[in-house]
């Protein structure tokens, strides 16, 4: 039986990630390890600004075909 290895993305990254098709497509395309490493990235941001920046970056980065941070 195959484990399901789902990634838990954040609200906020979801609706940006829904605010860009290409973006959105390209991130559920990404293998999971690369998926976790994006969500940890913005996962750790301690301050509301840099979880915004890391987010924009991560919606920008996915929308031009970035796979890993």
């Amino acid at each position: 039986m195959a484990e399901s290895h789902e990634v838990a993305v954040s609200a906020d990254l979801a609706d940006s990630l829904a605010r860009d098709d290409l973006a959105r497509a390209a991130f559920e395309r990404l293998p999971d390890s690369h998926r976790r490493e994006w969500v940890r990235w913005v996962e750790e941001a301690k301050k509301a600004e840099t979880r915004a920046a890391r987010i924009a970056r991560t919606v920008r980065s996915l929308h031009d075909g970035t796979q890993a941070r």
